[in-house]
């Protein structure tokens, strides 16, 4: 205490936090979400909206380092910028994208535990605490601006919506073994897209009719992942869990149900954001870049993922098979309770690694690390669009998605984020 306060006071626009404790930030919402165990589409919402608070916080501070996109975002009037003398720009953003987390999620003590450390290190690194107060004052006059307009993106309507009947057709989806869960966030394409035009931005591959005869292209197509189980090798199936990336995935033995906790699919790209960002010492502004497009995209991609599920409402492998091929088969992973058509995980990873390569650039090599703490391998990957290829296989080798599932959603997910790309720019 004696240090800190006779610690010479420095400027208050001097940048003392750097793209670590950005990065630290990051790991505080990826842990909070997998605490509350949030689900993707909901998760997504949270880290985009933490990321955005920090960019555009930062962004009207520091107006030549960051180009402002609040016009290109849907719904979001140009802010009101408060009063800003005597305001450190990096604190005040790490405080907006801490109000705006604690906001949006149920364990508020990770974000008042963040927004205590940021401020204490604050004054360490010689910001006095005038300059603390009025970054923190400034951080909560853009949150509460940013509060409105979250409030009003139709999540907190669709949460009274009624909730999702299976038709029991054959050819559509059904709740499927071991939870039977009800069909999840039906209404998701109902939530105001980021920076698309709308959910229905893009025009998917129709489907081969519905047919339990071997010889239609609709068989053909279920066989195709029956026997890609049958003949499954260690290190597929080490793929498969890699991605896995379930939030809420149960173990059954007997009558005891565990439940386990991970990364959501756009919390494992944003951790890989976090490596990166770490190992190549990226400045602020460009970890700040990579954050919120990517989250931004992966939002949206999302959001035009679960538009085409409902719309098509296309039966799972698991039941198909177990119903007209083989009724003792099971799929490496567990299948997530929504419909097939098109995987919300590739068209995830497809618009997170273009956003990626567009920062980074293309063939940039790396290793992820993120499965570590759930006991599996590391992994190398020669480019970001390489990681997200192997995303849909894995989706196949899990035995979860169909080919077409797989490939169409990256699709998506490539198409939507440079529709992002090309708005932005």
């Amino acid at each position: 205490m004696f240090f800190a306060s006779c610690k010479e006071e420095i400027k208050p626009n001097v940048q003392v936090f750097n793209t670590t404790d950005l990065n630290k930030a990051n790991t505080v919402l990826l842990e909070a979400v997998m605490e509350d165990a949030f689900t993707p589409p909901v998760a997504s919402r949270m880290y985009a909206y933490a990321h955005l608070a920090h960019y555009v916080t930062l962004q009207s501070l520091r107006k030549d380092s960051l180009s402002d996109i609040t016009n290109k975002i849907n719904g979001l009037r140009q802010l009101k910028i408060p009063e800003s003398d005597n305001v450190n720009p990096e604190l005040s953003a790490l405080l907006a994208f801490s109000k705006t987390g604690k906001k949006l999620i149920y364990s508020e003590h990770f974000f008042e535990d963040l927004a205590d450390s940021l401020k204490v290190k604050a004054i360490q690194l010689g910001l006095s605490e005038s300059t603390v107060k009025n970054s923190e004052d400034y951080a909560l006059e853009i949150s509460k601006q940013l509060s409105s307009w979250i409030d009003k993106d139709m999540y907190i309507e669709t949460r009274t919506f009624p909730r999702f009947t299976s038709t029991k057709k054959p050819e559509n989806w059904r709740e499927t073994p071991p939870d039977y869960l009800s069909g999840l966030e039906p209404h998701w394409d109902k939530i105001r897209p980021m920076v698309i035009d709308s959910a229905n931005v893009f025009a998917f591959k129709p489907l081969p009719e519905y047919s339990t005869d071997k010889d239609s292209e609709f068989y053909k197509m279920v066989d195709e992942v029956y026997q890609e189980s049958k003949n499954k090798t260690e290190e597929k199936v080490k793929i498969a869990w890699f991605w896995d990336c379930n939030p809420i995935m149960t173990v059954h033995k007997g009558h005891m149900t565990t439940t386990i906790h991970k990364f959501t699919p756009p919390g494992h790209w944003l951790n890989i954001v976090n490596q990166i960002t770490e190992r190549e010492q990226s400045n602020y502004f460009t970890t700040t870049k990579a954050y919120s497009l990517t989250s931004m995209a992966m939002f949206d991609a999302i959001i035009g993922a679960w538009h085409v599920k409902y719309k098509t409402d296309l039966v799972r492998p698991v039941t198909f098979i177990q119903e007209n091929i083989d009724s003792e088969w099971t799929p490496v992973l567990q299948t997530p309770p929504f419909p097939e058509y098109t995987s919300g995980h590739s068209a995830t990873s497809a618009s997170a690694a273009e956003m990626l390569t567009y920062i980074f650039g293309d063939n940039y090599a790396f290793s992820d690390n993120t499965q570590l703490r759930f006991g599996l391998e590391q992994r190398t990957f020669k480019s970001f669009r390489e990681a997200a290829n192997q995303v849909n296989l894995s989706r196949f080798y899990g035995g979860i998605h169909y080919i077409q599932g797989v490939e169409e959603g990256g699709r998506q997910g490539r198409e939507i984020a440079n529709l992002i790309l090309k708005k932005l720019r």
